[in-house]
């Protein structure tokens, strides 16, 4: 898709390549529609849930912590040193009640005997409960960019736990620059051989290299939790940087806040919990950020391909990673709806009687409409009672015919039958039959469409291999040629033409003689010639001694005429040359 469309009615998402959009993107109108969609796509209720996933996976992270201080720290003075770190961090001392507990958690733990097998279920704890955090944020990001998910459960979650363990190891790597410095850094510099001047540069270089991690594992998120598929440089995106920028500077206006208030209205109303209410808060402020950073990075794609002429003024053309549960899903709903739908009709089957509902309730394709009959006729046994409704399921002989209000068939009139047809009932059942036209339409376009990406992948494919197989044999044939001589080449070409000679036949064979025969009387007839004009200018040289300059000049003009000529050194000079080149070509060919 390069050209410029303006009118797209159906706008299909693509469903192999990633559509390139060279143009640069718009930030102020990206901006301004991020900062819609925000709101429309309830990012603030997705934060909520994302904290949630946040919290369910830091318990098992912090036994895994304390699990690492427990088997490699210096016991009781590792914990006074975290003790001191977290008082710190809480603006609270040591003795109060909510340390205390902390400190007690930390000491039961490293009492407890176990901490390998305690490590090993807090990581194996963490990285799973870590993968639902991933998951419901790759939720978030299929709705920013209007995705059902595609993928299955036994495809989705190993790829979710390799992201989530690597977005942990690239938030160690992180942890460990903002903690190794200063004394730490001195001390480890001290061990290695560091020279202090390099821990001076680290103390500089680490902020930069910080954020290009943190940057980092956003733009990871962004790349790899949504079911499209991005290209490779969406993975350091300006959206993942906006969405690092947002959350730095909320986060430092959230600790500036709490810094100034102490905490004031928090503990007043949470008590002790004051401080894991912060906490959760500033979850919800990062999480937050982070979709925020999401909705200006689908914007700024979707101005790129705005710009470069692709009409994705409703939807972000990607293609899916995966489409394998679209069709399961329609199918499922269909099959849902069907249910309702034939648990209404059996309500309006016991509502309308026995005899009515022998004809009624039959697919809206068969039947076309169904109306409320109103009526009755006198002497009949099958009429309806004047007042009682009756319902009519497919269109017979017996059926009223839309068109007006007290339209009647023959059927009718002879049984002088008078029926009332209620237009708004039939609007229903026709509105009803649509919807089902439509469903089986979009269920039978999904099918094809299946079949149709199914047929392009295998025919690029058959492609691929048959341009593989030619690029091998081209590469055969000009290993094969190196080793061939100038002579065997043309030894070669011979052989190639004389595949394409004529047949031998006694009529070529004579023509072939008297061709040959032609050619000789023609070359002796030139042999003459040339011993008549040098016999005549030996008898001319010998006759002319007494002539003058003028009339020598007019024999040598005429026996020079007469005479074949013969090449000049130029041009055996020029003949050498060409041979000389024509030679050095084929051996650069030969090598």
């Amino acid at each position: 898709m390069t050209l410029l469309q303006l009118l797209d009615d159906d706008v299909e998402r693509p469903a192999e390549d990633v559509p390139d959009a060279p143009a640069k993107p718009d930030w102020k109108v990206a901006l301004k529609r991020a900062t819609g969609k925000f709101s429309s796509d309830q990012c603030t209720t997705k934060a909520a849930a994302l904290t949630y996933y946040s919290l369910q996976s830091l318990f098992p992270g912090l036994i895994a912590l304390l699990s690492l201080i427990n088997i490699f720290g210096n016991g009781k003075q590792t914990t006074n040193s975290i003790i001191t770190i977290v008082a710190n961090i809480m603006g609270k001392p040591e003795n109060d009640s909510l340390i205390v507990n902390i400190r007690s958690f930390i000491d039961s733990v490293n009492t407890t005997g176990g901490g390998g097998i305690a490590l090993a279920v807090g990581i194996l704890g963490a990285l799973w409960s870590a993968s639902g955090y991933v998951n419901g944020f790759g939720q978030a990001l299929n709705q920013i960019y209007e995705i059902q998910e595609g993928r299955p459960t036994w495809r989705r979650k190993p790829f979710f736990l390799f992201v989530t363990f690597v977005d942990m190891v690239l938030i160690i790597i992180a942890m460990f620059a903002l903690v190794t410095t200063g004394k730490v850094a001195s001390s480890i510099a001290a061990q290695v051989g560091i020279p202090s001047r390099a821990v001076d540069i680290w103390d500089i270089a680490k902020w930069p290299f910080v954020v290009a991690i943190v940057v980092l594992i956003i733009g990871l998120l962004y790349w790899t939790t949504p079911n499209v598929r991005k290209s490779a440089r969406s993975l350091a995106s300006w959206g993942a940087f906006i969405g690092f920028v947002v959350w730095v500077v909320a986060s430092f206006a959230l600790v500036t806040y709490f810094g100034l208030t102490k905490g004031a209205s928090y503990q007043k109303t949470y008590g002790a919990m004051a401080g894991a209410v912060m906490f959760m808060l500033w979850l919800y402020v990062t999480n937050i950020a982070m979709l925020f950073g999401a909705e200006v990075d689908a914007e700024l794609l979707r101005t790129r391909q705005l710009k470069s002429g692709l009409p994705a003024e409703e939807l972000i053309l990607l293609p899916p990673k995966d489409s394998g549960n679209f069709a399961k899903k329609q199918v499922k709903a269909a099959e849902l709806y069907d249910a309702a739908h034939e648990l209404r009709l059996q309500a309006l089957r016991q509502a309308a009687g026995p005899e009515a509902a022998a004809t009624y309730g039959r697919p809206a394709r068969a039947a076309g409409h169904a109306a409320l009959v109103r009526g009755g006729r006198d002497n009949d046994p099958d009429a309806v009672a004047d007042g009682q409704v009756a319902l009519v399921g497919p269109r017979d002989a017996t059926t009223p015919r839309p068109g007006g209000s007290a339209l009647l068939t023959s059927h009718d009139r002879k049984a002088g039958r008078t029926v009332t047809y209620d237009p708004q009932t039939d609007e229903a059942a026709i509105e009803e039959a649509r919807l089902r036209r439509r469903d089986a339409a979009l269920l039978e376009a999904t099918q094809k469409r299946k079949v149709r990406d199914r047929l392009d992948r295998q025919e690029a494919k058959v492609r691929k291999e048959q341009q593989e197989r030619e690029h091998k044999a081209e590469q055969a044939r000009k290993e094969a040629e190196e080793h061939l001589t100038r002579q065997e080449r043309w030894d070669a070409v011979e052989r190639m033409r004389a595949q394409y000679d004529p047949p031998v036949s006694a009529e070529r064979d004579a023509v072939t003689a008297e061709r040959a025969e032609r050619r000789s009387r023609f070359h002796a007839m030139l042999s003459r010639k040339s011993d008549k004009t040098a016999a005549a200018t030996t008898s001319g040289t010998r006759a002319g001694a007494g002539k003058s300059v003028s009339e020598h000049a007019a024999a040598d003009v005429s026996a020079s005429s007469a005479v074949r000529p013969q090449p000049s050194a130029l041009s055996q000079e020029i003949a050498a040359e060409q041979k000389r080149r024509r030679d050095a070509w084929y051996a650069a060919r030969r090598r």
